[in-house]
C-alpha cells in the first residue's frame, strides 16, 4: 500500500527520475517484469556498463539480480554451487572430490546460519535480489552453457544462495589449514635430530616471517602503532610426530582440489592486492587520490561485474560487484571511495584431536581436558550429472565410498574433522572465524550509503570474516585506512603466552588453545567469540606522512624483527595477527614511488595510475648490484682461479653487462606483446631500450630460478629437507646472501663451492647461478621460445610471460574465445605481458621458473581504480579485465581487456548528463500486472 502511495503522489517525479535517455541511440522499449513493484530503467553505456535506476533500494537489487542473471547467469550458478558443495551437479564427476572437501567444510552451512543472523534490511536486499535473478531465468532461456552440459532447469536462486557465494570469496580470502608449515615443521625436527637447530633454521633461515622488503604501512606513514611494546619470544614446541601420516594426507587430497591448492597456496602464487591514498595537501588538484587493484584468479568472464545502482530513496552506488551478491563490493556514492586488499590475517587454527570410542551418534568422542565429547556426524549425500548425450537432466546419486563420505564429522568445539585415523586415535579439526554466521553483506550494504569516514568504520563493525584491509577518501578531502575482520583471541595469547604450538601450527585440541567466548555479544557481533578490538586493529586516518601503502604487506612493523609474536597489546595478552605477511615488493616498489612523486610534486592523477602500471622488479634492485659486485671481484687478479674462470666466460660477461644497463624493469619486448606503454589495447613494435630491458628482465629471472637452487635448495637437499614456496625462498635467498650463506642456525649454505671466504663462496654462487641461467636459456628447456638460439639479444620476456584467461569451456578461454586476441608467440599458448615477480602491476611466476612454460601466470589485478573525492563528487576510472558479459560472442564479452591489457581504463560516469552522453541503448521495466 505505502509503494502505491509513493507512485500515486509522486508521478511527475518518478517519471523525471527515470527519464535518462540515450540520445540517438536505439531504445529498447519497455518490459514487464514478474516481481518488481515499481518502475525501473537500465541505461547500458558505451563501455557495456549497465546504469540502474529505480524508485526503491528493493527493486534497484532486484534489477541487479536481472543483470547479473542476464550477463551472469551460468558464472554465479558456478559460484553458488561450488560454495554449496554441489558443483559436479552442473559439470560432472570431475568436481566430486572438491564438493566433498567444501561441503566437509561447510560453507553452506556457515551461509545458513548467517541467513538467521542477518539485519531485516539484508535480508529484504537478498530476497529482491534473488527475485530479480529467478524474474529473468523465468523469462528466458538459459544460457548455452546448460544446453552444453545437457541440462535444461536452473535451482531457484535463494538469499542462502548469495550468502554462499560471500563465504566463498571470504574463504578464499582468510582459510588456512596450516598444514603445510606443520608438515615441513615435523620434517626439519625429524630430519636434524635437535630442536634447537631445527627452529633456528626452520624459523630463522628458511621460513622466515621478516619480508624480503621492510615497507610496512603504519611506520611507512607515519602513524602510530597499535602495539604497546615487546614481549618474550616463544619458541616453537614439538608436534606429535603421530601427525606426520596424517598431515601428509591432508595435503595429497588438497593437491586434488584446484580450488583448495588456490587457497593455501595464496602466498605463494601471490593473489592479494594493492592500495594507497595520497593526501589532499600533496595533489595538485586539492583532492585526496585513492587507488585499489585487487588480485585474484584471471578467466573469462571476470571475477568482479561493473554497474551503477540508484534509487529514488538515497541509493547511488558505482563500482564493482560479484555477481551471486547484491550491491556494489567495491567503489563509490556520491560521498564515499573505498577498495580494499587482503590481509592475510590469521583467522584459522587446526587442532590435533584424541579421538575414543564412544556411545554416540558417531560412535566417536574428542577427548578434551580429560573428558569426553560427543563427535557429530552431519548426513550427506551427493549427485553428479552423468553428461549423458541420451539423458536431458540426469542427476546420477553417488554411493558412499572411502572417498566420498556419507556424512560429514564435526567436533563442535573446534570444527569439522578433515583427517581421520582411529585406530591411532587421532584427527585434525579446523576451525574457521566464517564458519559461523557473519555480517559482512551487511557492511557492504552500508558502505553503499555511507556519507563519511565515521559511517564507513561504522559500517565496518559489521564485516567479520575476509581479512581486508579497506582505504577510504570522502569529498570533505579526508582518507583513512582501516583493517577489518574479527581476529579470534586465543586464551594462551590472552594470557600472554603461547601454550604448545603457535597459532600457525597445528594446535593441542585437548585444552590450552581455545578461542575466548564472548560472554555478551553485542549488535555487531555474530561469531560470539572474543576478538581483537576495532581500536586495536591497525588503521590510520590522514596520518603525518601524507601517504599510506598497503599491498598485503605488514601493517605495522610486526615482522621486521622476524617474530610475529612478540608484541604486546594495550588491552594486555600478545598481540598476533599473522604468522607473516605478502614478501612487501609490491609494498616496497610503491612506496618508493610515491615518495618519489610528492618529492616532484604536487601530485597529479594520472600518476597514481602510471604506478599501478609499474613493473619494476624490486628483487633485482637488490640483487643485480651484488651480482655486478661479485663479477667486478672475479675480474681481479687476486681473485681465486674458480671466480676467475665465471668472470672469463664471455657469455657471463655480456650478461653482466646488459645487467649493468637495466633499469630493472620488465618490457615485452617483441611486437606482439601488451605493454603499459602501448594505446588503446595494441601492441606496438618495442624501442631498442625496451627490447634490452626485456633481454636483462629474461636473464635475471631465470638467473633467480638458479640462485635459490644453488644458494638454498642444494643444501637443503643434502640435509634431506623439503623445500619452501616462492615467497619463503625468496625472503630465504636475500637473508643468506647477504649474510655471505652462513644463516643463524650456523649452517654454511655456500659451502659446496669449496672456496675459502665467505664473500667469495658467495660470489661464486651469485656467478655460477648465472652462468648456469645463460646455458639453460639455450638449451631445450627454452627451445618453444628461443629455439636454443645463444644470441643474447633473442632472450625477449614477452615470448616466457605470458597470460591465458580460461573459461569453464575451452572455447570460452581467451586467446580463442574472440577476435583481437591471437596467440602472442607461435607454438605457445597465451599473450605476453611485462611485469614479473613482485612487480606492481601484478603478473606474479614461481621463483623457481625454469623453462618456457613456467613464466605463465593465471591471477592479477581484477580491477584498476583511481578516484579522487573532493567538493562536486568522485571523478574515477576503473577498468576489469575481460568485460561486462559472460556470454560467448556478446560485445562486451572482452570489451575491456585489450585497455586492461595496456593500462588503460574508462571514467566512470555518474551525473545524467555523462550517462547520456554516453549511452547506447535503454530498457525501461515496470511490474507485471
Amino acid at each position: 500500500m505505502r509503494h502505491r502511495l509513493l507512485v500515486a503522489v509522486l508521478p511527475v517525479a518518478a517519471a523525471a527520475f527515470l527519464a535518462v535517455a540515450p540520445a540517438g541511440a536505439a531504445d529498447a522499449g519497455t518490459v514487464s517484469v514478474t516481481g518488481l513493484r515499481g518502475p525501473a530503467s537500465v541505461v547500458r553505456d558505451a563501455d557495456g556498463v549497465a546504469h540502474v535506476q529505480a524508485l526503491t533500494e528493493r527493486d534497484a537489487l532486484f534489477m541487479q539480480g536481472w543483470l547479473h542473471a542476464e550477463d551472469r547467469l551460468f558464472q554465479a550458478d558456478t559460484l553458488r554451487r561450488t560454495a554449496s558443495g554441489t558443483l559436479a551437479e552442473l559439470v560432472g564427476a570431475s568436481a566430486l572430490a572438491q564438493d566433498v572437501q567444501l561441503r566437509t567444510l561447510g560453507l553452506r552451512r556457515a551461509a545458513e546460519q548467517s541467513l538467521a543472523a542477518a539485519s531485516p534490511e539484508l535480508r529484504a536486499g537478498l530476497e529482491a535480489y534473488a527475485a530479480g535473478i529467478n524474474a529473468w531465468v523465468g523469462a528466458h532461456t538459459l544460457p548455452a552453457d546448460y544446453a552444453r552440459l545437457r541440462l535444461s532447469a536452473f535451482v531457484p536462486w535463494t538469499p542462502v544462495d548469495s550468502l554462499a557465494v560471500a563465504k566463498l570469496v571470504s574463504f578464499q580470502l582468510s582459510f588456512d589449514f596450516d598444514t603445510d608449515l606443520s608438515s615441513a615443521w615435523l620434517a626439519y625436527r625429524a630430519a636434524l635430530g635437535d630442536d634447537r637447530l631445527a627452529q633456528a633454521l626452520f624459523f630463522g633461515d628458511i621460513y622466515r616471517a621478516a619480508p624480503f622488503d621492510p615497507a610496512s604501512t603504519l611506520p611507512d606513514a607515519g602513524a602510530p602503532l597499535p602495539w604497546v611494546g615487546s614481549a618474550a619470544a616463544a619458541s616453537p614446541a614439538a608436534l606429535p610426530a603421530t601427525l606426520a601420516p596424517l598431515l601428509a594426507r591432508q595435503l595429497e587430497r588438497t593437491k586434488r582440489v584446484p580450488l583448495l591448492e588456490r587457497v593455501l597456496a595464496r602466498r605463494q602464487h601471490q593473489i592479494g592486492s594493492n592500495e594507497w591514498a595520497l593526501s589532499a595537501r600533496l595533489t595538485a588538484d586539492g583532492r585526496p587520490l585513492v587507488a585499489n587493484d585487487p588480485h585474484l584468479s584471471l578467466g573469462m568472464p571476470s571475477n568482479l561485474y561493473d554497474q551503477h545502482l540508484k534509487s529514488a530513496d538515497g541509493l547511488d552506488a558505482i563500482g564493482s560487484s560479484f555477481p551471486g551478491v547484491p550491491w556494489v563490493v567495491l567503489g563509490q556514492n556520491r560521498r564515499v571511495a573505498w577498495g580494499s586488499t587482503t590481509t592475510a590475517y590469521d583467522v584459522t587454527d587446526a587442532y590435533a584431536e584424541r579421538i575414543v570410542p564412544a556411545a554416540t551418534a558417531s560412535g566417536l568422542a574428542s577427548v578434551y581436558q580429560g573428558r569426553n565429547e560427543a563427535v557429530v556426524p552431519i548426513p550427506i549425500s551427493f549427485k553428479v550429472n552423468a553428461l549423458d548425450p541420451a539423458r536431458s537432466d540426469a542427476l546420477d546419486p553417488v554411493p558412499p565410498s572411502a572417498e566420498v563420505p556419507p556424512y560429514v564429522l564435526l567436533v563442535p568445539r573446534h570444527g569439522p574433522v578433515v583427517q581421520l585415523d582411529t585406530a591411532a586415535g587421532s584427527a585434525i579439526t579446523v576451525q574457521w572465524v566464517g564458519a559461523g554466521a557473519t555480517r559482512e553483506l551487511d557492511a557492504y550494504r552500508l558502505l553503499n550509503r555511507a556519507a563519511s569516514l565515521e559511517d564507513v568504520r561504522a559500517a565496518l563493525q559489521y564485516f567479520d570474516v575476509g581479512s581486508q584491509n579497506f582505504v577510504v577518501g570522502d569529498v570533505d578531502g579526508r582518507m583513512a585506512w582501516f583493517t577489518s575482520g574479527e581476529i579470534p583471541l586465543r586464551e594462551d595469547l590472552q594470557a600472554g603466552t603461547v601454550a604448545g604450538a603457535p597459532p600457525y601450527l597445528v594446535r593441542n585440541g585437548q585444552g590450552g588453545n581455545e578461542w575466548l567466548k564472548k560472554a555478551a555479544p553485542g549488535p555487531t557481533d555474530a561469531s560470539g567469540y572474543e576478538t581483537l578490538p576495532f581500536a586495536e586493529m591497525p588503521q590510520a586516518t590522514d596520518p603525518p606522512a601524507g601517504f599510506f601503502v598497503n599491498a598485503n604487506n605488514d601493517p605495522a612493523g610486526l615482522t621486521l624483527d622476524n617474530d610475529p609474536l612478540n608484541q604486546r597489546r594495550a588491552g594486555g595478552g600478545l598481540y598476533y595477527l599473522a604468522p607473516g605477511f605478502d614478501f612487501g615488493a609490491r609494498a616496497g616498489r610503491i612506496t618508493q614511488r610515491l615518495q618519489a612523486a610528492i618529492a616532484a610534486g604536487p601530485v597529479a592523477r594520472h600518476e597514481m595510475a602510471r604506478i599501478q602500471a609499474d613493473t619494476v622488479l624490486v628483487d633485482a634492485q637488490v640483487f643485480v648490484p651484488l651480482l655486478l659486485r661479485a663479477y667486478d671481484a672475479a675480474r681481479a687478479a687476486d681473485a681465486p682461479a674458480a671466480l676467475q674462470a665465471l668472470a672469463a666466460d664471455g657469455r657471463v660477461a655480456e650478461a653482466a653487462e646488459r645487467l649493468r644497463r637495466w633499469g630493472f624493469d620488465t618490457p615485452t619486448g617483441i611486437d606482439t606483446g601488451y605493454d603499459a606503454a602501448d594505446f588503446d589495447g595494441q601492441p606496438r613494435a618495442p624501442t631498442r631500450r625496451e627490447i634490452d630491458a626485456s633481454v636483462a628482465a629474461t636473464i635475471h629471472a631465470v638467473w633467480r630460478g638458479q640462485a635459490i637452487a644453488l644458494g638454498l635448495d642444494r643444501t637443503l637437499a643434502q640435509l634431506g629437507l623439503p623445500q619452501p614456496g616462492s615467497q619463503e625462498a625468496m625472503k630465504a635467498l636475500r637473508h643468506l646472501v647477504e649474510h655471505d650463506g652462513i644463516g643463524l642456525s650456523g649452517v654454511d649454505f655456500f659451502a659446496w663451492t669449496g672456496l675459502a671466504q665467505p664473500a667469495q663462496r658467495r660470489d661464486y654462487v651469485l656467478l655460477k647461478a648465472l652462468q648456469d641461467a645463460l646455458e639453460r636459456l639455450a638449451g631445450p628447456a627454452f627451445e618453444r621460445a628461443f629455439a636454443r638460439s645463444t644470441n643474447q639479444g633473442d632472450w625477449r620476456w614477452g615470448k616466457l610471460h605470458r597470460i591465458s584467461l580460461n573459461g569453464v569451456f575451452a572455447d570460452e578461454s581467451i586467446p580463442g574465445a574472440t577476435p583481437g586476441f591471437a596467440p602472442s608467440v607461435a607454438g605457445l599458448p597465451g599473450l605476453a605481458v611485462d611485469g614479473g615477480l613482485g612487480t606492481v602491476d601484478v603478473a606474479n611466476h614461481g621463483a623457481r621458473a625454469a623453462d618456457d612454460g613456467a613464466f605463465m601466470f593465471s591471477s592479477g589485478p581484477n580491477r584498476r581504480y583511481v578516484g579522487a573525492p573532493g567538493p562536486g563528487g568522485i571523478p574515477a576510472r576503473s577498468i576489469l579485465p575481460g568485460g561486462v558479459s559472460g556470454v560467448l560472442g556478446d560485445a562486451a564479452y572482452a570489451s575491456f581487456l585489450g585497455r586492461w591489457l595496456t593500462n588503460e581504463s574508462y571514467a566512470f560516469r555518474v551525473e545524467p548528463g555523462q550517462i547520456l552522453r554516453g549511452a547506447t541503448g535503454r530498457t525501461l521495466y515496470r511490474p507485471q500486472r
